[in-house]
């Protein structure tokens, strides 16, 4: 193998490496977009709802009776306004639900 043959393997090397790192590149590029559109719509998710929720409002994101609202006013820890009965506050309770969320 000459001179030129080794410069050529050499820089087919490097152009292949400088390829693999544009993927890379591009491959975080998308997930961190993927990523961002995501907080984008769980943020608009979260704050459709009014910055105190009421029995309803927490019917409705629970997806459950009235009964088990019922239940979750008397769970130790679940964020309740302690100035006006039956209201909870929003980012509060979204806290709760991802802190007691097993997954």
């Amino acid at each position: 193998m000459g001179k030129k043959d080794g410069t050529n393997q050499i820089n087919i090397e490097v152009k292949i490496a400088e390829l693999e790192l544009e993927l890379i590149r591009l491959k975080i590029e998308q997930v961190a977009e993927e990523a961002f559109l995501q907080g984008v719509e769980d943020g608009k998710q979260q704050h459709k709802w009014p910055p105190m929720l009421t029995n309803s409002d927490l019917k409705e994101i629970f997806q459950c009776s009235d009964t088990v609202v019922h239940q979750f006013k008397h769970i130790s820890g679940f964020p309740k306004f302690p100035y006006i009965k039956a209201r909870y506050p929003r980012d509060e309770v979204f806290e709760w639900i991802k802190n007691n969320t097993k997954y």
